[in-house]
């Protein structure tokens, strides 16, 4: 396969995309695959609960045991909402290898490639700890410090009224936790995209797996950086035209549901409970449109993750000569492909070494 540029890869991986999902013009088979993107991108990185809700001190004597009531309640909560992240947090994980290989190697059976990706889910899940826990770590030291600043500006000379400097603190304080936020998140995007395929496809080690895919970083950084911000105006230029179909989709669901709407006002505006089944007939029209659009928000959403996991690969597929050997076999490039067949490793030879002499 030859080493494409950032720009070069969008149109692979865009063949690639369609060629997946669309070749076999079965729509439980999207749907299928389009979950898998969506469960995996949805648990990308750890999110711990939110603490910041929950004090439980108080001054007031008589308000001492249902403080302590409440702050039982909130430390239950909080232990429930950690387990089911951590649990989250791995099953996205695994899925995240598994979406390598469905994207890389054409392979739609889900379940055995689950069981492959036992083992590297531990090493990959360990490494994405770094990214988030450095992001809470770098979060808790910018509310420190500006807490700090803020609460000095929280002191006006006219009472009343908030002191001179106390929106620019703000405003710095946002715009603090933002650029770590995206700095967190190219590390992320780094490692998931020069990394994690190391690890799918081959059960690299961690360390091996961290210094080849530094390598191709190292070796071609203004590409890496072209890439990355590529990846930005793509995912924005994505996001726009989601919005677009969410619109169209609403206003399609519109049109039968409002015919349907004026069949049901015909039908019971004359009843005595007329104002009652109206308000019923409206919820329930509501939330049918609700459930409609979130549906197509799910539906696209697995097309643009299936995207990006393909242009990840076929960027990196150029610098990786086993990966570019299943996205591309000899004798064919992306705009000749056939119909998919998946990549299935030849057998090892039968018998040991010495029979085979």
């Amino acid at each position: 396969m030859n080493t494409l540029s950032a720009s070069e890869c969008i149109g692979p991986a865009w063949e690639r995309t369609k060629q997946i999902l669309f070749e076999r013009r079965r729509f439980g088979l999207y749907f299928k695959l389009a979950l898998c993107a969506v469960l995996a991108e949805g648990a990308s990185l750890l999110s711990l609960p939110n603490f910041a809700g929950f004090r439980s001190g108080t001054s007031h004597p008589t308000a001492a045991k249902s403080a302590l009531a409440m702050a039982a309640v909130s430390g239950i909560f909080i232990f429930a909402v950690f387990i089911f992240t951590t649990v989250l947090f791995l099953f996205g994980s695994r899925m995240q290898l598994v979406m390598v290989d469905v994207v890389a190697t054409k392979q739609t059976e889900i379940l055995p490639l689950w069981r492959k990706h036992g083992a590297p889910v531990w090493r990959w899940m360990g490494l994405k700890l770094l990214p988030s826990l450095l992001f809470y770590v770098l979060v808790v030291i910018a509310t420190l410090r500006y807490t700090r600043s803020i609460a000095a500006r929280m002191r006006p000379a006219v009472p009343g009224q908030l002191p001179p400097g106390f929106f620019p603190a703000f405003l710095q304080f946002f715009l603090v936790i933002g650029f770590v936020g995206l700095c967190v998140f190219a590390i992320y995007w780094l490692l998931r995209d020069f990394v994690m395929p190391f690890l799918a496809l081959e059960n690299a080690s961690l360390a091996t797996a961290l210094e080849r895919g530094m390598a191709v970083v190292r070796d071609e950084p203004g590409q890496v950086v072209l890439y990355m911000l590529l990846r930005v105006v793509l995912f924005i230029a994505f996001a726009i035209g989601g919005y677009i179909v969410y619109f169209v989709a609403a206003l399609l669901a519109l049109v039968p549901m409002g015919l349907l709407g004026a069949a049901f006002y015909l039908l019971v505006h004359k009843s005595p409970m007329s104002s009652v089944l109206l308000g019923i007939g409206l919820f329930a029209g509501m939330c049918v449109l609700i459930v409609w659009i979130f549906f197509v928000m799910f539906l696209v959403a697995g097309f643009i993750f299936t995207f990006f996991q393909a242009y990840a690969l076929y960027f990196l597929g150029g610098r990786y000569p086993l990966l570019g050997e299943i996205l591309e076999p000899v004798g064919q490039s992306w705009w000749n492909l056939q119909p998919s067949v998946p990549f299935d490793p030849p057998p090892a030879a039968p018998g040991n070494a010495e029979e085979q002499l």
